[in-house]
């Protein structure tokens, strides 16, 4: 292993260390430390790609922070996790939420980016980090989700918009979770929300800071 490879790992395992610290739990540090995250930057960055920064991905797109992607994946699976089938993401970005949710198994993982170019450089980062093979990437409009393929078990969005897409609660299955931040006049906030038999549950979590979510997609 060339001595680079082993001052990354370094780098990753202590990003999961830090993370544990922060709270997060053995499943999502499993699969946080499965995952070469400087595969997911630009190579100009890797050597800041395991500190706890949200990094520049071009077009005005971002990575988000270790903790935030972990976080936001434990509010996805709950606690203790539950098993989860069919998971849906909004905003590939660089496709490192991806392959975390990859890392974790799950048998369906769709992803949707509206940007082309950064759709097929995710394309390139998961093949890089051997994952390609496993992930269902699409580009489209996440505001539309994937009806065709719905429900999903799980429904993680990583870009901001004002309100709850009505297409993606009508595609969370019943006993399913959503994660989005939301951007509620200038502030933004993490919900969770869980659809029951009865209706939805919507529990806010924490203040956010992400790129807003844009509705239509990139022509090909």
């Amino acid at each position: 292993m060339h001595a680079h490879w082993i001052g990354f790992e370094n780098r990753r395992q202590r990003m999961v260390e830090r993370l544990a610290y922060m709270g997060i739990g053995a499943t999502v540090l499993q699969a946080m430390a499965a995952v070469p995250r400087h595969l997911f930057v630009e190579e100009a960055l890797r050597t800041r790609a395991y500190d706890e920064l949200s990094l520049p991905l071009g077009l005005g797109q971002t990575i988000s922070q270790p903790y935030t992607v972990a976080k936001m994946t434990e509010l996805l699976l709950g606690n203790p996790p539950q098993s989860m089938r069919r998971v849906l993401e909004i905003g590939t970005g660089c496709g490192y939420q991806t392959a975390v949710l990859l890392a974790l198994g799950l048998p369906e993982i769709y992803s949707v980016e509206r940007l082309r170019p950064l759709h097929e450089r995710a394309k390139q980062h998961l093949r890089a980090a051997g994952l390609l093979a496993k992930a269902r990437t699409v580009c489209g409009d996440g505001y539309l989700g994937l009806p065709e393929v719905a429900p999903f078990d799980g429904i993680l969005v990583t870009a901001a918009p004002t309100e709850i897409p009505l297409a993606l609660l009508q595609q969370l299955a019943v006993g399913g979770r959503m994660v989005l931040p939301l951007d509620e006049g200038g502030r933004q906030y993490l919900w969770l929300i869980e659809k029951t038999a009865q209706g939805y549950r919507e529990t806010c979590v924490q203040e956010a800071n992400f790129v807003p979510l844009v509705s239509g997609r990139d022509t090909p």
